[in-house]
């Protein structure tokens, strides 16, 4: 029988964490660094992937990968996992958080948005998947955590989320992750969604009267969740812990969806 400390280490593997150089991905990030995986950290704006891969490796005493990548361009994709084999050889963990919301007047939404989120959010995120699983398989083991939203379990009132294809994205992103977990389950791959509710980090442009309307009227905690708040949902999926949990989506919403 492992201790928790066998099951929660990750000393010795890699995990990609896509947006995690601000924002929640940072959170997440930090919860991998921490407990011993080397890591590589995407997004489109590169000079911040490098600004915290500098921060990480300089106080977690690990290796950290910046790298560009845009969901939106399959050769990004591509040349990111051609830089993880360069770097590491493998992959163990997969954390699929990068993502956009556009919004727009519902009977005005041009059809350019709509592309620009379901081809971030969802084809993206598919594409990263399908390089990952493909080497997952092929070493025995691998952890895929997708993030969701509360906004792909339960509507929301257009004061707080003006954006259909966001909407439409993240349910859909849970159906996919249900059926990869079927079908890599034999593979050693487990494939879990995590589902975020609201965090500070999430709308920081967020007028006040509507954030503390949120959080008088539906969410049952009353606030938002804090900066390290995430961190241990996520560590949990993407450990040896969670070996027997596979096609799971797992909220952490201070009991929005529970209503």
């Amino acid at each position: 029988m492992r201790t928790n400390t066998e099951l929660f280490d990750l000393s010795g593997q890699v995990a990609i964490v896509t947006g995690g150089a601000y924002g929640l991905g940072v959170q997440m990030a930090y919860a991998l660094g921490e407990a011993g995986a080397n890591l590589v950290i995407a997004a489109r704006k590169v000079d911040k992937c490098k600004e915290a891969a500098a921060k990480m490796e300089k106080e977690l005493n690990i290796k950290v990968v910046p790298a560009r990548l845009d969901l939106t361009i399959p050769e990004e994709i591509d040349a990111l996992f051609d830089l993880v084999k360069q770097e590491y050889g493998k992959v163990d963990i997969l954390v699929n958080n990068s993502g956009v919301v556009l919004t727009d007047p519902i009977f005005k939404f041009p059809l350019d948005k709509w592309h620009q989120v379901i081809d971030t959010n969802l084809t993206g995120l598919w594409l990263m998947c399908q390089k990952a699983g493909s080497m997952m398989s092929r070493q025995g083991y691998g952890r895929i955590i997708n993030i969701s939203s509360i906004t792909g379990l339960v509507g929301q009132s257009a004061e707080f989320v003006l954006s259909p294809p966001y909407t439409a994205s993240k349910s859909a992103v849970i159906g996919l992750t249900r059926d990869l977990a079927v079908k890599w389950a034999k593979k050693n791959i487990t494939v879990n969604a995590l589902i975020p509710g609201w965090f500070g980090s999430d709308m920081g442009d967020m007028n006040r009267a509507v954030h503390e309307k949120l959080n008088e009227y539906y969410i049952p905690m009353g606030r938002f969740g804090g900066d390290d708040e995430l961190k241990s949902a996520l560590l949990f999926l993407a450990s040896p812990g969670a070996s027997y949990i596979t096609g799971h989506a797992l909220t952490v919403d201070g009991g929005l969806v529970a209503q």
